[in-house]
């Protein structure tokens, strides 16, 4: 079991590497343009998603320190990739708390028509522009 471990270690690093950079992407993209709730709902869910999934690659790594002490081999490797697991893990989760605290006054930055134009209680077919003066 142990001959196998090298690549699947590879591969469960370099897709944990890959998730947290799409994390990062899609989360700048919802922060900076689409402020609704669903988008900023489910961005909440996919940090949520991440931060479990690093909390379990740093228990799977615990693990395999385990079967490397009773094989007699190092596992300062893993012991580092375990610690960065578990720290990342704990910022997403801060981070999905601090998200989650304040996610009304992301969603009160978005600018809508209703807000701007339909105050005066009409609705979108009575929409009238505004008018300039000296044209």
């Amino acid at each position: 079991a142990m001959s196998s471990l090298g690549g699947a270690q590879a591969f469960i690093t370099t897709w944990s590497a890959v998730m947290l950079i799409v994390l990062c992407m899609v989360g700048t993209i919802i922060m900076r343009k689409f402020h609704n709730s669903v988008f900023v709902g489910a961005f909440l869910g996919a940090v949520v998603a991440a931060s479990q999934m690093f909390f379990l690659l740093f228990l799977i790594f615990l693990g395999f320190i385990d079967d490397r002490v009773e094989n007699g081999m190092s596992s300062d490797g893993e012991r580092l990739t375990s610690f960065v697991c578990l720290v990342q893990s704990l910022m997403l989760a801060s981070f999905a708390a601090l998200l989650a605290g304040h996610r009304s006054e992301i969603l009160d930055q978005k600018i809508s028509l209703e807000d701007d134009h339909f105050s005066d209680g009409g609705d979108a077919s009575s929409y009238e522009p505004p008018k300039r003066d000296g044209v």
